[in-house]
């Protein structure tokens, strides 16, 4: 048993888009404390240190920034490629680390990433802020309580316009860089339906890359992927990048007693939900419980997820989602991968 902390100190690894909101939400946490940011950019630092009144150290090397002793856990908010190299370098070190996910661009140095975590017996959480959404949330607590039944299929959408002229092609949807938008993406996703399903027996999927931008990807932008779970559970998760559509989430679970469709949940304690004329008599969730991508709105939970994983260390609990839930998260989303560029039917790797 570890010593309980009372404030846990945090480094922070980039300070670009997704890193200032993480620099905030810790710095909103009064069991946390931001020690510490570490980017190549030492204006970005500066600037977020101003907009924020931080008084956190910042570093041009992340090396240096670990070997600090008085910090005990790191958040990992750089770009895809650099997550394995400063995973391990901070397990290395002994902190415990929040890695935004995806875990990494390719199955194996996400392997490594969860071995070396696990050997070096630190806290860990994955950046899949969508479990814990309100919506998410109260349609597993149906789960729990029974009254979904058995899961029966399952499906979720990532499709999300990110306009052709964004500089964000420049890595992202690149295989060195960025890696696959299955898993970027759709990860999220795979995540949600694991979260319901537990863990998939096979995977089968069509991918391609169809919509024009200023720089092209060369790994996918739409995909089809096809799960069939251990228990039997089919699956299904649609990722595209580009449409002219407003960002949607979608999640939908039919169970042997119900079904949760975004927000409208139907029960078969409902009496007459399937006759003509009572189609609209369900449970219906506040439509802003939705999926959105506002941040700082109920459904966006970058905040609580940072917050469970400072009261897992502070607490000294189990994680609630690890990068060991995390590598099975990748190792489907590499899987998918796999059975799209081989055409066949592909069982995901275990850890």
């Amino acid at each position: 048993m570890t010593k309980k902390i009372e404030k846990i100190k945090i480094g922070l690894l980039g300070a670009g888009w997704i890193g200032q909101h993480h620099g905030n939400n810790i710095i909103k946490n009064q069991y946390a404390e931001l020690t510490a940011i570490a980017d190549t950019d030492k204006t970005k630092m500066q600037n977020f240190q101003k907009k924020t009144g931080s008084s956190a150290s910042i570093y041009e090397d992340y090396q240096v920034m670990l070997k600090r002793d008085d910090i005990d856990a790191v958040v990992i908010a750089t770009p895809n490629f650099l997550h394995s190299e400063q995973a391990i370098a901070s397990a290395d070190a002994g902190k415990h680390i929040y890695l935004e996910k995806p875990m990494a661009i390719n199955l194996e140095d996400s392997r490594k990433i969860a071995k070396k975590i696990q050997k070096a017996g630190v806290m860990s959480a994955m950046g899949y802020h969508r479990r814990f959404n309100p919506l998410v949330q109260y349609a597993k607590q149906l789960q729990d309580q029974g009254k979904l039944g058995e899961m029966v299929m399952v499906e979720s959408d990532y499709i999300h316009h990110i306009p052709a002229d964004w500089d964000i092609w420049e890595w992202a949807g690149q295989k060195n860089t960025g890696g696959h938008p299955i898993h970027g993406g759709g990860g999220h996703n795979i995540d949600l339906l694991r979260y319901f399903c537990g863990e998939v027996e096979e995977v089968s999927c069509y991918k391609d890359i169809r919509m024009p931008r200023k720089i092209q990807i060369d790994t996918e932008d739409i995909a089809i992927i096809n799960l069939l779970f251990k228990n039997k559970t089919v699956g299904r998760v649609a990722v595209f990048l580009g449409p002219i559509i407003p960002f949607t989430f979608t999640l939908r679970l039919f169970g042997t007693k119900g079904t949760v469709d975004n927000n409208r949940v139907w029960l078969d304690s409902i009496p007459l939900f399937y006759e003509p004329g009572h189609e609209d008599d369900c449970i219906l969730l506040p439509h802003s419980w939705i999926p959105d991508n506002v941040q700082g709105g109920v459904s966006e939970t970058w905040s609580k997820c940072m917050d469970t994983f400072i009261d897992d260390i502070r607490l000294d609990r189990k994680p609630f989602n690890d990068v060991i839930s995390g590598f099975n998260t990748a190792s489907i989303c590499s899987a998918a991968v796999e059975s799209a560029i081989e055409n066949k039917i592909v069982k995901p790797e275990s850890l």
